[in-house]
Order: structure tokens, then sequence, then C-alpha cells
């Protein structure tokens, strides 16, 4: 327990670190937000720990007192107790092991981006070169005549900072536009979702379900799924097109049990009076 406390506050600064990189802010979101599920299930787990202590404790004192009084059902609490502790425990190191190693990742992207970069900068002037007539106006780079490709980093960030302000129609621009020029990229399907997201806090339903079916049927096994899915299901409640917000609720709750999304479901789901 104690090494997975360790192990967890220093992702915590590895983190923390990274995010001084400029990495994309979704990809921080997801990782702190695991983190903070982790320290969830630590924290309760030190609570079992401690219930189980007193209990064993209890046992004991029992024992000590009069052996009669203590049963076989108490010793077999005890060890159920005690495996679902040592099992939390395993689940719990090995979340951690994998955040350790998607932060390793994130490490890499960001050297392997400075080393671009630094690829890429301009050389220092020549102090031996002839000098330009300053009225003369330099013709334009090939690359700039082609119309060179934005970076996808700052593009994306622009996008989402917009989202964030509110700036919904600036964002869904930008977000088209990296979806379109980069749809290889790791983050086009979060682009998908964002613009999803835009049309719903501008309260523009139908086109929040297009987009968001768009991504669905463009990238099926994205990270978004469980989101996208969840949020067509309260676009239909907008609607009050209730009948097809409770089918779209349980096929969250079907497909992806074990997810946040599946526990605003069932929420929504008992709100609504509509079983599971």
């Amino acid at each position: 327990m104690a090494c997975a406390r360790v192990r967890l506050v220093l992702l915590t600064a590895a983190i923390a670190g990274s995010a001084a990189g400029c990495i994309m802010p979704d990809q921080i979101a997801r990782i702190e937000k695991d983190v903070a599920d982790v320290r969830v299930r630590l924290a309760r787990m030190e609570q079992a720990q401690g219930e189980t202590r007193s209990a064993i404790e209890e046992v004991e004192r029992r024992l000590a007192a009069d052996s009669s009084t203590v049963t076989s059902e108490d010793l077999r609490d005890l060890e159920v107790r005690v495996d679902q502790i040592r099992e939390g425990m395993s689940t719990t190191d090995e979340q951690v092991g994998d955040l350790g190693r998607r932060v390793d990742r994130l490490a890499l992207q960001i050297q392997q981006r400075e080393l671009t970069r630094s690829m890429l900068s301009p050389a220092p002037p020549d102090p031996t070169a002839p000098m330009t007539d300053p009225g003369v106006v330099p013709a334009p780079s090939r690359s700039a005549a082609a119309g060179a490709l934005p970076d996808p980093e700052s593009l994306y960030n622009t996008a989402y900072a917009d989202f964030s302000k509110g700036n919904y129609a600036l964002a869904v621009s930008g977000f088209e536009e990296y979806r379109t020029k980069f749809p290889d990229s790791s983050l086009a399907d979060n682009a998908m979702y964002w613009i999803g997201e835009c049309h719903f806090s501008q309260g523009s339903f139908p086109d929040s379900v297009a987009a968001f079916d768009r991504l669905l049927e463009t990238y099926p096994r994205s990270e978004k799924a469980a989101a996208a899915n969840l949020k067509k299901g309260l676009a239909y409640l907008e609607q009050n097109d209730v009948r097809r917000a409770i089918v779209q609720l349980r096929f969250v709750v079907s497909e992806y049990p074990q997810t946040d999304e599946a526990k605003v479901a069932r929420d929504k789901l008992t709100s609504l009076g509509a079983t599971t």
C-alpha cells in the first residue's frame, strides 16, 4: 500500500512536469482523472484495512476470553476480507504501473517533438553573407507558396481553448479543420467528440447527435465512444425523445458497464423510472 502511494506521488509530479511541456490537454485530463480514481481506491483500501484489523483484534479478544464464542463463519469472514484487500492491492499496483507507462510515453512524445523542433528551427544568420537590400521583398518560400500545414498541436489546443471559453463556433471550426487535415492523428476522434460537445452546449441537439454518430462510425473503438454514446442519450432527453433516450442509455450500461458513463446512464434511467 505504501509503495503504491509513493509511486502515485511520483506520477503526480511527473504529470505536472509533462503538463509544462504543452501536451494535448485531453491526454493530461485523462491521466489526472485516472490518478484521482486510484487515490480514491487507495483511500477505500486503507479504510478496509483498518476495519479488517479491528475485526481481527476483536476475534483475538474473544478467543482469549472464551474460544467458544468464535465460529468458523467468523474466520471465513476474515479470510474474505483479507482476500479482497489482497486483490485490491494487486489491481491498484497494476493501475499505477499502467499510469507510469502512459506518463513515460508522454515524456517520449515531448522529447521527440522538441528534437523535431530543434532540427526544423532556422539556422542563425551568417555574418559573412552579403547584405540584402531592405527595399526588396523576398520571394515566398516553396512551402509557404504551397500552403504548409499548420502545426497540429497548436491547432488542436487553440480549438480546445475556444471550447473552454464558450467560443463554440470558433471551436467547431478549429476541430473540423484538425480532423480534416490530420485524420490519422491520435486525437482526430477527440476533435470529432468536442464538435458534438460544442453543438450540445449551444442547444443544437440534432447536430450534436449527428456529430457523435459521425465519430462512432469513423472511430468505433475510440476512447470517447462511451462518452459519445452517453451524450447521445442526453441529447435525446433534451429533445423530449424519452423512448430513444432510454434505449441509448441502456446501450451505454450494457456496452460500457464499468465506466463513469455507465454510472451516469444508470442514474438517469432510475430518474426516468426505467430499468437498466
